[in-house]
């Protein structure tokens, strides 16, 4: 029988890791990108914003390229390093499990749109505010903090990285296929009057490209049940990326090109690919840090009277924090009293439940500013805002719960 025992060490063990995220909002951060605050990055770009150096036409250029060229550098790198033949079952696995809660929270976001009658431009934007979690980056930053540790073995953390990674590629080509798709749908209706200016002439093949203008808004010019539509969509440079780098991560002969966990064994022969790895890795690198500064910038316009009806930001919150954590500890705790999950794999398990318990991830404030005719965010930025701000709340009982269960 399941039992949760809430000690003093696992509220502490489960506070640690959360009050870590809230003083630097991300150890990934701290380890990965040279001790930089994420917090101080977001603050920056807050001032750029209210000091008026970024507008929101220098936010939509941001978005537009961490979206086409930094985003696919860091996922093909990240698939690259994170996953191999060693931990392909798990990968399966954890693709399993990914699928599983996205689809459950992609479901969820419909039913809060159809409960809460979000403005009709934030309409698939609330979908997919339920749907997209914080996969990578919050979930990495707590498996680092607690995975050395009990209930853990030494070295679970190296373990946890690479079930995150598992996890992250369906989740990643979801984003970038249903979720870039569906939160344009919010803006290619809006009147002309609220339209940026923009008079430069496109060509059709433009009207399918990645990078839009208020032209590519007007569907008259795109047949959306086209076959080059749908392929234009679902092959965009995020999904290339991310099948790239699972192509050549699970090909040793190719993955051994590029990349090797032993550096006393790269040399110029045995790895002759490696400085493309690292110059991805650079540019790949600067996604994080930069689509920090265009969320600060989206919080720096941020005004009460712009933020998503109350409704919306409630109903989105009540599924991400409260609904989808118990109904992901509930499924793991059935799949390994039934055998499919490992149940001496406690990291694995961990994981899983952790990420269904992490709230909005910040790429949809990327790709609303995206897709915005004049880069805003402003309903996607209060979801994300309000749903941060609880969720150290929320995400300190859900750990605590969890470490309980492991214990």
């Amino acid at each position: 029988m399941v039992s949760i025992a809430l000690t003093g060490t696992i509220i502490w063990s489960a506070c640690s890791p959360i009050l870590e995220i809230a003083f630097v909002l991300g150890i990934h951060t701290a380890i990965f990108q040279g001790f930089l605050s994420k917090q101080i990055v977001t603050a920056v770009g807050i001032y750029l914003s209210r000091s008026k150096t970024v507008s929101t036409t220098d936010s939509k250029l941001l978005s537009t390229l961490i979206i086409n060229i930094m985003y696919p550098c860091l996922l093909f790198t990240n698939v690259i390093t994170g996953v191999s033949t060693a931990n392909v079952a798990s990968f399966g696995i954890m693709t399993i499990a990914s699928i599983v809660i996205t689809l459950i929270g992609f479901a969820f976001g419909f039913i809060v749109m159809g409960l809460t009658r979000p403005p009709s431009d934030f309409r698939y934007g609330t979908v997919m505010a339920t749907a997209m979690g914080n996969y990578g980056d919050m979930v990495l930053a707590i498996t680092l903090a607690v995975g050395n540790f009990a209930p853990f073995n030494a070295g679970d953390a190296s373990k946890g990285v690479a079930y995150v990674a598992g996890f992250m590629c369906f989740a990643t080509i979801f984003a970038f296929t249903v979720g870039y798709k569906l939160i344009g749908e919010d803006f290619k209706h809006m009147p002309k009057s609220v339209l940026a200016v923009n008079t430069t002439p496109i060509s059709e093949a433009d009207d399918l490209a990645i990078v839009i203008t208020d032209e590519s808004l007007d569907t008259k010019n795109v047949d959306t049940s086209s076959l080059k539509y749908w392929l234009k969509t679902c092959f965009n440079p995020n999904t290339v990326a991310t099948l790239l780098g699972l192509l050549i991560t699970l090909i040793p002969v190719l993955r051994n090109l590029f990349y090797t966990e032993s550096t006393a064994t790269e040399t110029a022969t045995s790895q002759p690919l490696a400085f493309i790895f690292k110059a991805l890795q650079l540019v790949g690198n600067a996604g994080v840090p930069i689509g920090l500064l265009n969320v600060g910038s989206a919080l720096g316009r941020l005004e009460f009277k712009k933020f998503a009806p109350i409704r919306v930001i409630t109903g989105i919150a009540l599924c991400r924090l409260i609904v989808m954590p118990i109904l992901g500890v509930v499924l793991v705790q059935v799949l390994v009293s039934h055998g499919i999950i490992d149940g001496n794999d406690k990291m694995m398990q961990f994981v899983m439940m952790m990420e269904a318990s992490i709230p909005t991830a910040s790429t949809t404030v990327y790709l609303t500013q995206f897709w915005h005719p004049r880069g805003e965010a402003d309903a996607m930025a209060s979801v994300v805002v309000v749903q941060y701000a609880v969720a150290f709340v929320t995400m300190t009982l859900s750990l605590a719960i969890i470490l309980s269960l492991l214990a």
